[in-house]
């Protein structure tokens, strides 16, 4: 009976270390990916901020590049000219062509 407590408590002691061990390992694995989830997330918040402050400057640019006066001049250059004048054509009712 005393040999029998004897295994029975090995046993016990084996297996309170066995999950033990297992805990430990799980705790670790854990905190290990904790650690890299942090690291990624802090690297793609600095890729985020980088790229804001890229779309501001490119926004910026955009208005810079893109004002009334440029325009103009695009049009001169692809051969329009400025309106002083506009006619208007004036038809009656009675000369219209329509679908019965």
């Amino acid at each position: 009976m005393a040999k029998r407590k004897k295994d029975n408590s090995k046993i016990f002691i084996t297996l309170s270390f066995a999950v033990l061990g297992f805990l430990v390992f799980c705790y670790v694995f854990q905190v290990s990916q904790m650690a890299q989830a942090s690291y990624e997330i802090g690297q793609k918040q600095t890729q985020l901020e980088t790229s804001r402050k890229e779309v501001a400057g490119l926004e910026a640019s955009l208005l810079q590049n893109n004002t009334l006066e440029k325009y103009e001049q695009k049009l001169n250059e692809m051969g329009y000219q400025k309106i002083d004048r506009i006619d208007y054509v004036v038809v009656s009712s009675a000369v219209v062509a329509s679908r019965r």
